[in-house]
Formats: C-alpha cells, structure tokens, sequence
C-alpha cells in the first residue's frame, strides 16, 4: 500500500511550466493565420471592393519566419487576381510567386519594402497586425481600420 502512495505522490506532483512571452506570441500570430481570409474579407466589404477589383498588398515582417508569411499569403491567394508581397527577401519568396501563377493564374509580385505607396487597395501588414487586432476568440474577432 505504501508503494502506492508513494507512486501517486510521485506522479501527482505537477511541475509549473513557465509561460514565455514567445509562446503566447506563436499562439497569438497563429490565431491570426486563420482568420486572415475572413478579416480580408470584410475590410474588403467595408471599403465596397468587389472580389475581381481586390488588389491585396501584403507586407512581410522580416523578424518572422518566411515560411508564417507564406501560410498567410496561400490562405488569401485563392480569390485574387492581383496580389502584391512587399519584403526584403525576396528569394524566399520565389517559389510561391511561381506555385500562385501555376495553381491559380494569380500573379503575385515581389516589391521591395521600402515603396512608399504600394500600389493595391487594401493593404495587411504582418508588422503591425497584432498591435491592432484584439485577442482572437471562437465566435467572432475585432476589427482593425485601414
């Protein structure tokens, strides 16, 4: 019986795991991942542009992972037609210029981040966002004015 005992008293110690600030933002930033179809959406509504006359302008963030912005820019480039990427690495960036024009004719430009105006009507920076978006809950999201 003491065996027991000692084996749940082993077990049942819980070990408190400390919440780093880099966890919470990898949660928080892949909340957002999910939401960005809608959140375009309905900027794109507000501002009254129809779906053919969207011109997307995403800037990349170049503290994060290219592949985060990548996931970001598969999950809008379904309905596009003209979808603008304004980053500094260009390269990595490549090979889904090259996937967005095979699997859905969507010509995806490359601009260099320092352009001043871009040249699309709605404009999503990765940079910025999270400073301007609430937290992200199950029924619905806040929105962000552009």
């Amino acid at each position: 019986m003491g065996f027991f005992r000692k084996l749940l008293a082993l077990f049942g110690k819980k070990e408190a795991v400390p919440k780093t600030e880099t966890n919470e933002e990898k949660k928080s930033f892949f909340l957002y991942i999910v939401k960005t179809p809608e959140i375009v959406t309905y900027f794109r509504r507000e501002k009254g542009i129809s779906r053919k006359d969207l011109e997307l302008v995403l800037i990349d963030d170049g503290e994060r992972p290219a592949y985060q912005v990548a996931q970001i820019a598969e999950l809008l480039m379904k309905d596009l037609n003209v979808f603008y990427l304004l980053t500094d690495r260009e390269e990595a960036f490549l090979e889904l210029s090259e996937e967005a024009m095979e699997e859905y004719g969507l010509l995806l430009v490359l601009l260099p981040k320092e352009t001043s105006r871009p040249p699309g009507n709605v404009v999503l920076d990765v940079e910025q966002w999270e400073k301007q978006l609430d937290i992200v809950s199950a029924v619905s999201y806040n929105t962000l004015t552009i």
